[in-house]
Protein backbone atom coordinates (compact mmCIF):
# COMPACT_ATOMS: atom_id res chain seq x y z
CA UNK A 1 0.00 0.00 0.00
CA UNK A 2 1.43 3.27 -0.97
CA UNK A 3 1.85 5.66 1.95
CA UNK A 4 0.34 9.38 2.42
CA UNK A 5 3.20 11.59 1.80
CA UNK A 6 1.71 14.73 1.66
CA UNK A 7 3.77 16.10 4.70
CA UNK A 8 6.87 15.51 1.76
CA UNK A 9 6.07 19.24 0.63
CA UNK A 10 7.40 21.10 3.57
CA UNK A 11 11.07 18.26 3.24
CA UNK A 12 13.55 19.90 1.77
CA UNK A 13 16.14 17.21 -0.07
CA UNK A 14 19.42 16.50 1.18
CA UNK A 15 21.01 13.38 2.88
CA UNK A 16 21.22 13.75 6.67
CA UNK A 17 22.64 11.65 8.83
CA UNK A 18 21.44 11.91 12.59
CA UNK A 19 23.68 9.58 14.45
CA UNK A 20 27.74 10.12 14.22
CA UNK A 21 30.40 10.00 16.98
CA UNK A 22 33.06 12.28 17.03
CA UNK A 23 35.52 13.00 19.44
CA UNK A 24 38.47 15.54 20.03
CA UNK A 25 41.73 13.89 18.76
CA UNK A 26 43.25 14.93 21.99
CA UNK A 27 40.65 12.45 23.79
CA UNK A 28 41.50 9.73 20.92
CA UNK A 29 45.29 9.77 21.95
CA UNK A 30 43.93 8.98 25.77
CA UNK A 31 41.58 6.22 25.06
CA UNK A 32 43.42 4.34 28.08
CA UNK A 33 43.63 6.54 30.18
CA UNK A 34 39.38 7.83 29.93
CA UNK A 35 38.67 4.13 29.98
CA UNK A 36 39.89 3.84 33.38
CA UNK A 37 38.36 6.98 34.55
CA UNK A 38 34.95 6.00 33.04
CA UNK A 39 33.12 2.59 33.12
CA UNK A 40 31.00 3.44 30.50
CA UNK A 41 33.37 4.91 27.89
CA UNK A 42 35.78 1.82 28.53
CA UNK A 43 32.09 -0.64 27.93
CA UNK A 44 32.77 1.12 24.59
CA UNK A 45 35.79 1.99 24.00
CA UNK A 46 38.28 0.31 26.08
CA UNK A 47 39.40 -2.00 23.19
CA UNK A 48 41.96 -0.38 21.00
CA UNK A 49 40.16 -1.98 18.03
CA UNK A 50 37.04 0.21 18.57
CA UNK A 51 36.80 2.81 15.95
CA UNK A 52 37.10 6.70 17.23
CA UNK A 53 36.29 9.81 14.83
CA UNK A 54 37.43 13.18 14.71
CA UNK A 55 34.96 15.98 13.51
CA UNK A 56 37.64 16.19 10.33
CA UNK A 57 37.31 11.89 9.50
CA UNK A 58 33.45 12.81 9.55
CA UNK A 59 33.92 15.42 6.89
CA UNK A 60 35.88 13.25 4.82
CA UNK A 61 33.24 10.53 4.92
CA UNK A 62 30.39 12.68 4.54
CA UNK A 63 32.33 13.76 1.65
CA UNK A 64 32.93 10.33 0.40
CA UNK A 65 29.24 8.82 0.81
CA UNK A 66 27.72 12.05 -0.65
CA UNK A 67 26.13 13.14 3.02
CA UNK A 68 24.79 16.73 2.81
CA UNK A 69 24.86 17.55 7.12
CA UNK A 70 25.07 15.12 10.15
CA UNK A 71 24.42 14.90 13.73
CA UNK A 72 27.59 15.05 15.26
CA UNK A 73 26.88 13.63 18.92
CA UNK A 74 29.50 13.81 22.01
CA UNK A 75 29.81 10.69 24.47
CA UNK A 76 27.68 10.85 27.85
CA UNK A 77 31.30 11.21 30.17
CA UNK A 78 30.45 10.83 33.65
CA UNK A 79 32.91 13.59 35.02
CA UNK A 80 31.93 17.13 34.39
CA UNK A 81 35.02 18.02 33.11
CA UNK A 82 35.02 15.22 30.24
CA UNK A 83 32.19 16.49 29.19
CA UNK A 84 33.31 19.93 29.29
CA UNK A 85 36.36 19.13 26.85
CA UNK A 86 34.07 17.06 24.74
CA UNK A 87 31.23 19.79 24.07
CA UNK A 88 33.74 22.24 23.34
CA UNK A 89 35.21 20.19 20.47
CA UNK A 90 32.03 20.02 19.08
CA UNK A 91 30.76 23.68 19.00
CA UNK A 92 34.50 24.20 17.81
CA UNK A 93 33.91 21.57 15.26
CA UNK A 94 30.41 22.65 13.56
CA UNK A 95 31.67 26.31 13.92
CA UNK A 96 34.31 25.26 11.03
CA UNK A 97 32.01 22.98 9.54
CA UNK A 98 30.10 26.06 7.40
CA UNK A 99 26.78 24.31 8.59
CA UNK A 100 27.47 20.68 7.54
CA UNK A 101 27.71 19.27 10.93
CA UNK A 102 24.85 19.79 13.82
CA UNK A 103 26.24 19.45 17.54
CA UNK A 104 24.52 17.70 19.95
CA UNK A 105 26.92 17.75 23.14
CA UNK A 106 27.12 15.74 26.19
CA UNK A 107 26.74 17.89 29.64
CA UNK A 108 27.41 15.26 32.71
CA UNK A 109 24.37 14.26 35.22
CA UNK A 110 26.95 15.16 38.06
CA UNK A 111 27.52 18.82 36.41
CA UNK A 112 26.15 20.86 39.18
CA UNK A 113 25.88 23.89 36.77
CA UNK A 114 24.49 21.81 34.06
CA UNK A 115 21.34 24.32 33.95
CA UNK A 116 23.69 27.25 33.03
CA UNK A 117 25.87 25.14 30.78
CA UNK A 118 23.21 24.22 28.64
CA UNK A 119 22.03 27.40 28.28
CA UNK A 120 25.17 28.71 27.11
CA UNK A 121 26.03 25.85 24.86
CA UNK A 122 22.19 26.92 22.99
CA UNK A 123 23.85 30.16 22.50
CA UNK A 124 27.42 29.05 21.01
CA UNK A 125 25.33 27.22 18.61
CA UNK A 126 24.74 23.66 20.27
CA UNK A 127 21.30 21.85 18.14
CA UNK A 128 20.70 19.68 20.79
CA UNK A 129 21.96 16.94 23.77
CA UNK A 130 23.36 13.85 23.11
CA UNK A 131 24.09 10.89 22.75
CA UNK A 132 21.82 10.47 26.33
CA UNK A 133 22.79 7.44 28.25
CA UNK A 134 21.35 6.86 31.85
CA UNK A 135 24.13 4.44 32.46
CA UNK A 136 23.36 3.11 35.64
CA UNK A 137 21.33 6.19 36.56
CA UNK A 138 17.99 5.50 36.99
CA UNK A 139 15.77 6.58 33.83
CA UNK A 140 13.05 8.61 35.79
CA UNK A 141 16.28 10.64 37.58
CA UNK A 142 17.36 11.23 34.38
CA UNK A 143 13.86 12.36 32.84
CA UNK A 144 13.45 14.81 35.32
CA UNK A 145 17.47 16.00 35.37
CA UNK A 146 16.54 16.32 31.64
CA UNK A 147 13.59 18.41 31.73
CA UNK A 148 15.00 21.07 34.47
CA UNK A 149 18.18 21.26 32.43
CA UNK A 150 16.50 21.74 29.28
CA UNK A 151 13.50 23.83 30.26
CA UNK A 152 12.95 26.71 28.20
CA UNK A 153 15.01 25.51 25.15
CA UNK A 154 14.57 24.20 22.17
CA UNK A 155 17.32 21.95 22.38
CA UNK A 156 16.69 17.91 21.41
CA UNK A 157 17.57 15.10 22.47
CA UNK A 158 19.66 11.93 20.93
CA UNK A 159 18.69 9.29 23.71
CA UNK A 160 20.60 5.82 23.21
CA UNK A 161 17.52 3.45 23.59
CA UNK A 162 17.84 -0.51 24.28
CA UNK A 163 16.01 -3.09 23.10
CA UNK A 164 15.63 -5.34 25.66
CA UNK A 165 16.20 -8.91 24.17
CA UNK A 166 18.57 -10.57 21.87
CA UNK A 167 22.07 -10.78 21.94
CA UNK A 168 24.84 -8.94 24.82
CA UNK A 169 27.09 -6.61 23.42
CA UNK A 170 29.36 -3.23 24.86
CA UNK A 171 27.14 -0.72 24.86
CA UNK A 172 23.65 -2.72 25.09
CA UNK A 173 22.60 -1.42 28.07
CA UNK A 174 22.67 1.89 29.29
CA UNK A 175 20.25 3.37 27.38
CA UNK A 176 16.26 4.43 27.52
CA UNK A 177 14.10 1.32 27.90
CA UNK A 178 10.59 1.69 25.95
CA UNK A 179 8.97 2.29 29.11
CA UNK A 180 11.83 5.34 29.81
CA UNK A 181 11.45 6.77 26.74
CA UNK A 182 7.50 7.47 27.52
CA UNK A 183 8.17 8.60 31.10
CA UNK A 184 10.76 10.94 29.59
CA UNK A 185 8.08 12.19 27.00
CA UNK A 186 5.84 12.85 29.75
CA UNK A 187 8.06 14.51 31.81
CA UNK A 188 8.24 17.93 30.03
CA UNK A 189 7.45 18.90 26.20
CA UNK A 190 10.91 17.53 24.69
CA UNK A 191 11.50 16.88 21.52
CA UNK A 192 13.32 13.31 20.93
CA UNK A 193 15.76 11.31 18.66
CA UNK A 194 15.17 7.58 19.89
CA UNK A 195 18.75 6.47 18.73
CA UNK A 196 18.82 2.61 17.24
CA UNK A 197 14.88 2.27 16.27
CA UNK A 198 13.84 3.18 20.24
CA UNK A 199 14.73 -0.34 21.76
CA UNK A 200 11.22 -1.37 20.44
CA UNK A 201 9.08 1.58 21.14
CA UNK A 202 7.63 1.66 17.95
CA UNK A 203 5.66 -1.55 18.45
CA UNK A 204 3.53 0.49 21.43
CA UNK A 205 2.27 3.01 18.47
CA UNK A 206 -0.67 0.39 18.31
CA UNK A 207 -1.93 1.59 21.57
CA UNK A 208 -4.14 4.37 21.04
CA UNK A 209 -2.17 6.99 23.76
CA UNK A 210 1.14 6.11 22.31
CA UNK A 211 -0.04 7.27 18.86
CA UNK A 212 -1.85 10.54 20.17
CA UNK A 213 1.56 10.60 21.78
CA UNK A 214 3.07 10.50 17.99
CA UNK A 215 1.25 12.37 16.27
CA UNK A 216 2.82 15.80 18.73
CA UNK A 217 5.71 14.78 16.43
CA UNK A 218 8.07 15.12 19.55
CA UNK A 219 9.75 12.23 19.04
CA UNK A 220 11.25 10.48 16.18
CA UNK A 221 13.14 6.84 15.33
CA UNK A 222 17.27 6.78 13.91
CA UNK A 223 18.28 3.62 12.18
CA UNK A 224 21.57 3.76 13.65
CA UNK A 225 23.30 0.27 13.39
CA UNK A 226 20.47 -1.41 12.30
CA UNK A 227 21.77 -3.84 10.42
CA UNK A 228 24.18 -5.44 13.36
CA UNK A 229 20.17 -5.80 14.75
CA UNK A 230 17.16 -6.41 12.80
CA UNK A 231 16.45 -7.57 9.27
CA UNK A 232 16.32 -4.80 6.63
CA UNK A 233 12.25 -5.36 6.61
CA UNK A 234 12.91 -2.74 9.46
CA UNK A 235 12.58 0.22 8.08
CA UNK A 236 9.42 -0.60 6.42
CA UNK A 237 8.08 -2.15 9.29
CA UNK A 238 8.66 1.20 11.58
CA UNK A 239 7.72 3.60 9.49
CA UNK A 240 3.95 2.12 9.05
CA UNK A 241 3.88 1.71 12.73
CA UNK A 242 4.57 5.16 13.59
CA UNK A 243 4.47 7.22 10.00
CA UNK A 244 6.73 7.83 7.77
CA UNK A 245 7.56 11.07 9.27
CA UNK A 246 9.19 9.67 11.96
CA UNK A 247 11.81 7.83 10.98
CA UNK A 248 15.22 8.83 10.38
CA UNK A 249 18.45 7.57 9.08
CA UNK A 250 21.80 7.30 10.78
CA UNK A 251 24.76 5.78 10.51
CA UNK A 252 26.13 5.22 13.76
CA UNK A 253 29.59 6.27 12.09
CA UNK A 254 32.07 5.25 12.77
CA UNK A 255 30.96 1.70 14.20
CA UNK A 256 29.27 1.68 10.78
CA UNK A 257 30.44 3.71 7.52
CA UNK A 258 28.44 5.91 6.27
CA UNK A 259 29.02 4.72 2.48
CA UNK A 260 27.87 0.99 3.25
CA UNK A 261 24.98 2.04 5.73
CA UNK A 262 23.78 4.62 3.49
CA UNK A 263 23.50 2.15 0.48
CA UNK A 264 22.24 -0.75 2.59
CA UNK A 265 19.26 1.62 4.05
CA UNK A 266 18.75 2.72 0.22
CA UNK A 267 18.70 -0.86 -0.64
CA UNK A 268 15.63 -1.47 2.29
CA UNK A 269 12.96 0.48 1.43
CA UNK A 270 11.41 -0.03 -1.75
CA UNK A 271 8.69 3.33 -1.76
CA UNK A 272 11.07 6.60 -3.37
CA UNK A 273 8.89 8.58 -1.43
CA UNK A 274 9.64 6.99 1.78
CA UNK A 275 13.38 6.48 1.10
CA UNK A 276 13.42 10.37 0.80
CA UNK A 277 11.76 10.68 4.08
CA UNK A 278 14.14 8.37 5.67
CA UNK A 279 17.58 9.89 3.83
CA UNK A 280 17.14 13.32 5.00
CA UNK A 281 13.36 15.13 4.59
CA UNK A 282 12.19 13.97 8.07
CA UNK A 283 15.84 15.37 9.66
CA UNK A 284 15.80 18.45 7.71
CA UNK A 285 12.01 18.90 9.10
CA UNK A 286 12.63 17.39 12.58
CA UNK A 287 15.63 20.09 12.92
CA UNK A 288 14.72 23.02 11.30
CA UNK A 289 17.44 22.67 8.30
CA UNK A 290 17.06 24.95 5.07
Amino acid sequence: MQADYRFQRTMPRMIVDVHSHVFPPAMIARREELARADAGFAELYGDARARMASAAELIASMDGAGVDRAVAVGFWWREPGHGEEHAEYLLSAAAKAGGRLLPFVPIAFEDGGARTRARDYAAAGARGLGEVRPGDRDEDEAAAWLAEVTEGLELPLLVHASEPVGHAYGGKGGGFTPGGLWRLLEAARLRVIAGHWGGGFPFFALMPEVRALLAEGRLAFDSAASALLYEPRVFAAVAELVGPELVMWGSDYPLRTQDRDLAEARAAVADPALREALLGGNAARFLGLG
